[in-house]
């Protein structure tokens, strides 16, 4: 976790490290008090998890159309294969 002071003195080198490597770049996560308090990560990877997550809800929705429900644990397993999907 970066410090909230430390994050904004890095900021310029942080978003160059996000266009260099765009949805690879890791997350930050940034808070104070050694508590987290948001996370910046790259534009391109909030794409991809917005992406997956349209995904894990057409597919949430295909299932009621079809008349059949689905467990919170099939729904979970659902969503954490899309989230695996989108890193590849």
């Amino acid at each position: 976790m970066l410090p909230t002071r430390e994050a904004r003195a890095k900021l310029p080198s942080l978003l160059a490290g996000f266009r260099a490597r765009g949805a690879e770049a890791d997350p930050v996560v940034i808070g104070a008090h050694r508590r987290p308090e948001a996370v910046v990560l790259s534009y391109e990877r909030y794409l991809v998890m917005l992406s997956g997550r349209e995904r894990v809800k057409a597919i949430l929705s295909d299932r009621r159309a079809a008349g059949g429900g689905m467990s919170e644990e099939d729904a979970m397993r659902v969503a954490v294969e899309e989230q695996h999907a989108s890193r590849r």
